[in-house]
């Protein structure tokens, strides 16, 4: 609650007072308090502070109660013409589209220039850059051209600056060949012109162009970005992590990201010997590097290797806490993984996240042990975590393995917008517990959804008629998969239609499919 105090006897319509407040106000209580004051002093008929109040509200993107009043203020008070209101500057105005297009509300970005446009305020570069920001957050191709007209219409369409906005919200709305045309039309690019479109080709997988691109550049324009912005692309696949080498050799300097790119190339190629060079190399290492390499380390099985650098870690950080995790379950060491996870609780100075829980409820799965996994659960519904991902499948998946099947059914029917994970964590879980035939109703309301069935699915499925010896409806389900959702059958697919007609004695059509 905000207190107003009077220290140098300021009369009560002074807006110094009120002002002296704006800092500290955080809550919706205390913007009712504000907004009481105005009301009850007149000075909400203070052009010039509300204008203060505004701008200093506006700017809070992370306090929706803040931005809202500023909105509020803004609309009502300075957004039409009126006696007090006979001159627009656009600096307001452009406090406000910041408020949208950095906030929760890209879209009234563009609202906001409409009425600008409405009320014939004059338009500045900065205007027009922040509603193309707020059109490329939510990807607003269709209104980002129309801005990109009115760019030209009013003669901005030279400006570098606005050009590159331009091309950020071409290349991140996937219209590679609109931004390279605005890139084609500069008359003067510069290091951010080049540098976006070579990221914009290397995230589109053209790595040609993107290296024609480089080439081209003037030495003198070629900073570190431009070199990351190669290596990444060329660290993505073993064929171009020579490549790579070559570049980050070649280099005239790095910085800490040059070196991470490099070591993450190695990491996903399987290169460990490399990156481990690289990394005793590092002239200075962030958590990211050490992350990488824990990462690197538990693909190949070395879970002791990686052990070794995460006891090493100078700091760590829920990520690289979540790898070793991950490592251990994937190689086996459930054990190991959930004693690092107790260990991470009774820290206490890292928030766990969705992936450590996530993790920490596969290992417990895997254990069978319950009490642990319904701890986790109660957890996660005291701090409101959504089961829409990856989270409420997991969950699904440990009581289904620890043998509560009613709690895993009534959490996948608890998720409203379920994914295709989670429908394949509930059949798995019928299919183990021998309700084949709940199985194949659950993989048949899918149908219903409209949620299309992958290969994990089929391999529930499948399971399921195997030990209820539904053997018509496991032909089905076989059949379905390759002609209708065209999902090529692997050597799991094919064992469980083995399983399924082993069990019900049809050795010979076992023999005959298994041969066809």
């Amino acid at each position: 609650m905000l207190f107003c105090t009077n220290s140098h006897h300021q009369p009560w319509t002074s807006p110094l007072p009120t002002l002296s407040l704006l800092p500290h106000c955080k809550t919706q209580t205390d913007v009712n308090q504000i907004h009481a004051r105005l009301l009850t002093t007149g000075l909400i008929k203070n052009p010039s502070l509300t204008t203060k109040l505004i701008l200093s509200f506006s700017s809070n993107t992370d306090n929706n109660a803040l931005v809202q009043f500023a909105r509020y203020l803004f609309f009502s008070r300075h957004s039409k013409r009126n006696k007090y209101n006979t001159h627009f500057d656009p600096f307001l105005w452009n406090a406000v589209i910041k408020s949208f297009s950095h906030g929760d509300d890209p879209r009234g970005a563009v609202v906001v220039l409409s009425s600008m446009l409405e009320n014939w305020v004059c338009l500045d570069e900065f205007s027009l850059s922040l509603v193309l920001k707020g059109c490329s957050r939510v990807g607003l191709v269709k209104e980002g051209m129309q801005v990109h007209g009115l760019m030209r219409k009013l003669g901005f369409g030279l400006d570098v600056f606005l050009q590159n906005c331009l091309l950020c919200l071409y290349l991140r709305c996937g219209c590679i060949g609109y931004a390279r045309q605005v890139f084609d039309r500069m008359t003067s690019p510069d290091s951010v012109s080049f540098n976006s479109m070579i990221d914009g080709y290397v995230k589109h997988g053209m790595i040609g162009l993107a290296r024609e691109l480089f080439d081209g550049m003037m030495v003198k324009m070629k900073n570190v970005v431009s070199w990351n912005c190669m290596i990444s692309g060329y660290a993505q696949s073993e064929d171009g992590l020579r490549v790579a080498l070559e570049l980050f050799e070649e280099m005239p300097e790095r910085d800490l990201v040059s070196w991470n790119l490099m070591i993450d190339g190695c990491v996903k190629c399987g290169k460990m010997e490399i990156a481990h060079a690289l990394f005793n190399e590092m002239p200075e290492r962030d958590v990211v590097s050490w992350a990488n390499m824990v990462h690197g380390y538990v693909k190949l099985g070395r879970v002791d290797i990686a052990r070794e650098l995460f006891d090493e870690m100078p700091e760590r950080d829920v990520v690289s806490c979540n790898a070793m995790m991950a490592g251990y379950v994937q190689n086996g060491y459930c054990k190991e993984a959930l004693q690092l996870f107790r260990d991470l609780q009774s820290g206490g100075n890292l928030s766990l996240d969705v992936t450590t829980l996530s993790v920490a409820l596969s290992a417990i799965g895997q254990l069978g042990h319950i009490d642990e996994g319904v701890a986790i659960h109660h957890h996660i519904k005291e701090n409101g975590f959504d089961l829409g991902g990856k989270l409420g499948v997991a969950l699904i998946d440990m009581y289904s393995k620890c043998g509560n099947i009613d709690v895993a059914i009534s959490i996948f029917e608890e998720v409203e917008e379920k994914n295709v994970d989670h429908w394949n964590a509930m059949i798995g879980g019928l299919a183990i517990h021998g309700f084949g035939e709940l199985a194949f109703e659950l993989f048949m309301e899918m149908k219903r959804v409209s949620v299309e069935p992958d290969d994990i699915t089929f391999i529930g499925v499948l399971n399921g008629c195997g030990h209820a010896g539904l053997v018509k409806e496991g032909m089905m389900c076989f059949e379905l998969m390759r002609r209708r959702y065209m999902v090529e059958p692997k050597l799991q697919h094919y064992g469980c239609m083995v399983d399924i007609l082993g069990r019900v004695g049809k050795l010979e059509s076992a023999m005959k499919f298994i041969e066809g």
